[in-house]
């Protein structure tokens, strides 16, 4: 920890003790045949100043305003010393004196840096500054999470940020057909309150019938329990979409949700009917958790329309 030498300690005295001049006088003050014109008697160093002044040098002076940058109440007009990391203030007596400002800490001779720890910062793993100009290391985390903001946890996947409708990530463009089946396996909750939102638009081709969509969740994390909700919107309006697999849930347009319980497949169906001349639409998917049991590990969505 850095320290300040008795050198400060020695000039915070001198910003407040005296100086060579008295009130208007020069630097011969202590000389007998220079003595202050107010003083009336010769200085021998056990001058007695009158109520409201005191002692600058070898005469009297009117006390000060008790401000640092005064020299305080006692001083003799010169500015109190400032240390590094600190602050000038007055005693209620009128001397020079300091404080300390964070991450410094008062001292007897100034303001010495004291470096936080990580238990501090709070922080269980990577680097940070330690606010003296250093480097603290809090450690590393183990394979499969990664350090973020201090602590360990699951990395967001590449489709974040979707934690919202307005925000979603945009899957490809299904068609009914030919019939369109994809699977995504590359997403995961990295942790309890995440949400992840897809998006992606079904053309009906004409193929004699309505699309169908089938969406399933798998592989959720042992010990975690996902949900599931899928809803859809027409372009050219209607809202004859029906949840054949999964409970009717219609915040979104027309849709559906499963909330099997435990890691099993969340899985669930819709018959689109539109107004108009076809069941063109946007297809909304969100995933959730019930219950996150902390693995980073992804799970795998699959959507078909036929």
């Amino acid at each position: 920890m850095a320290r300040l030498t008795f050198s400060f300690a020695l000039a915070l005295a001198i910003g407040c003790a005296s100086s060579d001049e008295g009130p208007g006088g020069s630097g011969d003050a202590g000389r007998g045949d220079a003595a202050p014109e107010d003083a009336g008697r010769p200085d021998t160093g056990t001058l007695t100043c009158p109520s409201g002044q005191h002692r600058c040098g070898g005469g009297c002076v009117d006390d000060r305003p008790n401000e640092p940058t005064e020299g305080c109440a006692l001083g003799c007009g010169e500015a109190c010393p400032e240390p590094e990391g600190g602050v000038a203030t007055c005693t209620a007596g009128g001397m020079c004196d300091f404080t300390c400002e964070a991450p410094f800490v008062r001292e007897p001779d100034g303001c010495a840096c004291e470096a936080a720890t990580c238990e501090a910062l709070g922080a269980m793993c990577g680097e940070h500054d330690d606010g003296c100009g250093g480097t603290l290391s809090c450690g590393t985390c183990a394979d499969g999470t990664a350090c973020i903001a201090g602590a360990c946890g699951c990395a967001e996947d590449d489709a974040e940020p979707n934690d919202a409708r307005t925000i979603p990530h945009l899957l490809p463009d299904f068609t009914d057909d030919p019939d369109t089946s994809m699977t995504f396996d590359a997403f995961n909750l990295s942790d309890a309150t995440d949400e992840d939102w897809y998006e992606l638009h079904v053309a009906d081709d004409f193929d004699f019938g309505n699309p169908q969509v089938r969406v399933t969740l798998d592989g959720i994390p042992a010990g975690s329990d996902y949900d599931l909700g899928v809803w859809y919107v027409c372009d050219s309006g209607g809202d004859g979409t029906t949840c054949t697999s999964g409970a009717t849930d219609n915040m979104i347009g027309r849709g559906c949700t499963s909330e099997t319980t435990g890691a099993l497949q969340e899985a669930v169906e819709l018959d689109t009917n539109c107004s108009g001349s076809g069941d063109d639409g946007t297809l909304y998917v969100r995933v959730t958790s019930r219950t996150w049991a902390g693995s980073c590990d992804g799970y795998a969505l699959a959507v078909s329309v036929e």
